[in-house]
């Protein structure tokens, strides 16, 4: 176990690439339940526990479905089970930071300047994450980084307007 850990932080660090991991459905079944268990977390502090698990879930199927999906257009579905390990894996390697920076501004409060200046830091993370999800969609798709950057980009996107507006779309 301590050998996937260090790949997948070594592919969040672009020292390793998703082909590095083998393809296992209880590797990814594993890395899913860890995904998903952080994304309820962040979403129970962020949005409080009205959909908490409803929004993991949901940010595990939108995730699942945009790069497989990616793969499957560009007919590299074979690559699928490691990317997508690589993917959930590495969101969730950079979820644990992130997590800690929404822990440590929601314990100071909503307003003020420290609050803010400690949200600030979600601002490196996330272009980490960025970073990281194109790179991974380039070795995937064999594309140039500017093609992995923007479904990366284009996947985070969705996934903000899906669990900010998920509320809404219940409710209707």
């Amino acid at each position: 176990m301590q050998a996937a850990l260090r790949t997948f932080w070594d592919i969040a660090l672009w020292r390793r690439s998703p082909r590095d991991l083998p393809a296992s459905w209880t590797l990814l079944a594993c890395v899913s339940a860890a995904y998903a268990l952080l994304s309820v977390a962040q979403s129970l502090v962020v949005f409080g526990p009205q959909l908490a698990l409803e929004r993991g879930l949901a940010d595990l199927a939108l995730t699942a479905l945009m790069f497989g999906g990616c793969l499957v257009l560009c007919r590299r579905g074979n690559r699928t089970l490691q990317t997508l390990t690589a993917v959930l894996a590495t969101g969730t390697v950079i979820a644990l930071p992130m997590l800690a920076v929404l822990l440590a501004a929601r314990a100071l409060g909503t307003d003020g300047p420290l609050a803010l200046a400690i949200q600030l830091g979600l601002l490196p993370l996330q272009v980490w994450l960025v970073l990281a999800l194109g790179r991974i969609v380039r070795l995937a798709l064999d594309a140039p980084l500017l093609a992995g950057m923007a479904v990366a980009m284009t996947y985070l996107l969705l996934n903000y307007l899906l669990l900010v507006e998920l509320p809404r779309a219940v409710a209707a």
